[in-house]
């Protein structure tokens, strides 16, 4: 990046990995390169991914999503219409696939997918180096060939991570669409060095890439423990599969979820988190234990071998208003933190109020186009932000937690 300067009063401040900082803005991203406009000179330049700071490879990423989110919803506003007038992905796919929302359904406490799923192969080009192949609910296209069994040790997991979020009673279309019609697409890349020319994140184990409303997720095939022997590649039974089910779960959760202002950033990551640290082993997921694995994970680091954010029992947080309501940029600024306390928002919002009827709210509420304060004052139903902060550390402190919101 050359001799990093702050400068200028807009775009945003870049670091990269040795602490140099310059402003600039996002012109494009082009695989592992990323192009931005300096704020001094006006100039452009081109930047590696890997050299820069984690945060700021976070919001490029997001940017990129954000990007093709409002491409597919400008597409979309031209021939889609909701019952409400409002235009928006998820009613089109509720309508051709006669969907039908789950607010009211119980909590799921025991997930589980059948581990003896079939997988058709598709295509197998070796000029192309293309290869597809079929599990019920996705579609796997790989640029090496691997064995139907291979593909089926690590499909479960994507397989338990879509009935997951179709049973999760907050009416994400997009894990309920039939995979005989429509599957989930992920793209798989043989090594590391091709998963980043192709837009992976460094030292990611995977990444979701919003694309008309649907996206992609991009994944290395170390990251699913599948190496390469001397007969081909098989699955390394001895290496433990990384988390993917985070980037996952953005793929199954709806396009109103995760790019409107108001749940941009805490909820929308607080949701893939939540899903992220349920236990899972085998197809299954755990979630009737989900409380202490939250806890666990958020306040320390390395508990159950599972990693973690490493807050603390006891941290200062930014008042409510401000942390709910930041965008998505000033949210990446302190990525750890706010994963953390998104996931502490998500389960609140989910299992410590009252009832559900603020949550389904909330979410009724960005189904219908409501954004920023509109929308979060669906969830706040009459509260102030002040009366919601004292319920959730209320809440909070006698499971191990304690947050003080400044």
């Amino acid at each position: 990046m050359g001799a990093l300067l702050a400068s200028g009063v807009d775009g945003r401040v870049f670091t990269d990995i040795q602490g140099r900082k310059i402003q600039a803005e996002i012109v494009s991203l082009d695989g592992d390169r990323v192009m931005i406009k300096l704020q001094k000179t006006g100039k452009t330049a081109e930047v590696k991914m890997e050299i820069l700071s984690k945060a700021d490879r976070e919001y490029v990423m997001q940017w990129m999503r954000d990007k093709n989110a409002l491409a597919a919803q400008q597409r979309a506003h031209r021939h889609e219409h909701s019952q409400t007038g409002v235009n928006n992905h998820t009613s089109r796919l509720m309508t051709q696939y006669d969907l039908k929302e789950n607010y009211d359904a119980k909590w799921p406490r025991l997930v589980s997918t059948d581990i003896g799923i079939d997988i058709a192969v598709m295509s197998e080009d070796e000029n192309k180096r293309e290869f597809v192949y079929h599990s019920p609910n996705y579609e796997f296209v790989c640029d090496v060939k691997l064995s139907k069994n291979v593909v089926k040790k690590f499909a479960v997991m994507f397989e338990a991570t879509r009935e997951y979020c179709r049973l999760l009673p907050i009416s994400t279309m997009k894990a309920h669409v039939p995979g005989g019609e429509f599957r989930h697409k992920i793209l798989l890349f043989e090594d590391k060095e091709t998963y980043m020319k192709n837009g992976g994140m460094p030292g990611s184990a995977g990444v979701f890439v919003s694309r008309g409303g649907n996206g992609v997720v991009m994944v290395p095939l170390t990251s699913l423990g599948v190496i390469k022997g001397k007969a081909g590649y098989r699955y390394d039974y001895d290496k433990s599969n990384k988390t993917l089910t985070h980037e996952i779960a953005h793929q199954l959760t709806d396009i109103e979820y995760i790019s409107s202002p108001g749940s941009r950033g805490w909820f929308s990551e607080g949701l893939a988190e939540y899903v992220a640290v349920t236990p899972y082993r085998s197809g299954k997921f755990m979630a009737g234990s989900i409380l202490d694995e939250i806890r666990d994970y958020v306040t320390a680091y390395g508990e159950k071998g599972r990693g973690g954010r490493a807050l603390g029992e006891k941290f200062e947080a930014p008042d409510l208003e401000k942390y709910m309501l930041q965008s998505y940029e000033s949210f990446t600024q302190d990525a750890n933190f706010n994963y953390g306390l998104g996931l502490l928002m998500t389960y609140y919002i989910f299992h410590m109020e009252d009832d559900r009827t603020n949550a389904v709210a909330f979410l009724m509420a960005l189904k219908k186009g409501k954004r920023g304060q509109e929308a979060v004052d669906a969830l706040l139903n009459g509260r102030s932000y002040e009366q919601l902060e004292e319920q959730v550390a209320k809440a909070w402190k006698p499971r191990g937690v304690k947050i003080s919101f400044r």
